[in-house]
């Protein structure tokens, strides 16, 4: 009977072993990720190796001149056509494409197949009135700076914000997103204080310098009416490109100009404010729709992830230990599957984001885009990866030779062996 009730709690053992192994893979993820991911360290790091604050006024500049330009009806004008389409041409292509599609092509979440076209076409050729035309699409940017190039965008955004001044504007934001996110504190807020001392020094001059040379020449008429301008009182800016002899007089104007913007700039911009009580939406959901409340608890879920696995070991242990013999038998066999598992998911991890950022990520940037921000966007992800990974691979090796040492240290134990009792013959 002893030896039956021995089979069964070696049997549970055994069971408890192979869900520690599994679940002890995943909480060495899990608590990897919750110790890195909700660190602003990592993405300080991330940043500052890739050079991301000396590379982003040139990408600034490419995507602003290449979004000014973007016409996304010339990439899908069919889209364009179905937002304005007539009630019978929508009822048409409706039918002809399916509504899936149609919601799909109309919103400009993917573009049309060669099929889709030729199905649209009789819907298109049908009613579609004659001699009309997709209208022009307006990106709200001024004219004058409509006439900077992409180098023309990169100078003034460096002389606004140097690199070194936007690393620091960069990683004090990450300090307070990170603080609110520990509930330190309440707001996030960006400070404007430094950009406002440049614009109205040495820097504010060389972006008005930098404007003025990217615009067509001055007409008489502009000089005119910069002539006639008085103060700022009711003054309509006016960007040409002055001779020498009328530079003064020009950037007097527009000087004039900027110092009044920047005297209307607050010193702080809340990027989160702080929400009362009163003004809290109500959600009686565990979870709600707040995606901070869903993050704190996720990290929360990461942090505790261990105590399952340890749960395993303890009922291991429970059930089978009873020497110390055992107990390197039963707890170095488990840790050492462990560790190997672990340390190939951690070598995956990093063709794994490769991958998952080919698929769900560079179809979802906008064409108007540069490809030079998914460059670097796609440089972030692997240096962060990385980070995350090496800490996954140094714990699974530990975790390795810890139980390949456990194993073959039980070896060397010799079990117990208790001394028999001689029994005495009997007096004749």
């Amino acid at each position: 009977m002893r030896k039956f009730f021995t089979v069964i709690a070696r049997s549970i053992a055994a069971i408890c072993a192979i869900l520690f192994v599994i679940t002890m893979v995943l909480a060495l993820f899990l608590s990897t990720f919750g110790r890195q991911m909700f660190k602003a360290n990592l993405y300080k790091q991330a940043l500052a190796e890739e050079g991301v604050y000396d590379q982003l006024p040139a990408i600034l500049g490419e995507t602003l001149v290449s979004t000014a330009f973007y016409d996304p009806c010339e990439q899908n004008p069919l889209s364009c056509k179905i937002d304005n389409a007539s009630p019978e041409l929508q009822a048409c292509l409706k039918t002809a494409l399916g509504q899936d599609a149609y919601v799909a092509i109309g919103s400009g979440i993917r573009k049309p197949s060669d099929s889709e076209l030729q199905l649209s076409q009789p819907c298109l050729d049908q009613f579609e009135q004659p001699g009309t035309s997709t209208p022009a699409v307006e990106n709200g940017m001024p004219a004058f700076m409509q006439n900077l190039n992409a180098s023309d965008w990169e100078t003034i955004i460096r002389s606004i914000i140097p690199p070194q001044e936007l690393r620091l504007m960069t990683e004090d934001i990450l300090d307070q997103a990170f603080s609110y996110l520990n509930e330190d504190t309440k707001v996030i807020n960006l400070s404007l204080v430094a950009i406002k001392n440049r614009l109205s020094g040495q820097s504010g001059v060389d972006v008005i310098r930098q404007l003025l040379s990217a615009q067509a020449p001055c007409t008489q008429a502009q000089l005119d009416q910069i002539s006639s301008t008085t103060g700022t009182e009711g003054a309509g800016l006016v960007l040409c490109n002055p001779t020498e002899t009328d530079f003064n007089k020009v950037m007097r104007q527009v000087q004039e100009q900027l110092d009044a913007a920047i005297s209307q700039l607050p010193d702080e911009v809340p990027l989160i404010k702080e929400t009362s009580p009163a003004t809290a939406p109500v959600d009686n959901q565990p979870l709600g729709n707040d995606p901070i409340r869903f993050l704190r608890m996720g990290r929360l879920v990461f942090q505790l992830s261990p105590l399952v696995p340890l749960g395993f070991l303890l009922l291991v242990t429970l059930f089978a230990v009873r020497s110390l013999k055992s107990w390197m038998g039963w707890w170095g066999v488990p840790f050492f599957f462990a560790g190997p598992i672990t340390l190939a998911s951690g070598f995956s991890l990093f063709p794994t984001s490769n991958w998952a950022w080919n698929t769900y990520v560079v179809g979802q940037i906008p064409a108007s885009f540069p490809a030079s921000l998914s460059a670097v966007g796609r440089a972030l992800l692997q240096n962060i990866v990385h980070a995350i990974s090496t800490g996954i691979i140094l714990q699974a090796v530990i975790l390795t030779l810890v139980g390949l040492a456990a194993w073959i240290g039980s070896s060397f134990i010799k079990k117990k062996i208790e001394p028999q009792t001689q029994v005495a013959a009997p007096t004749p």
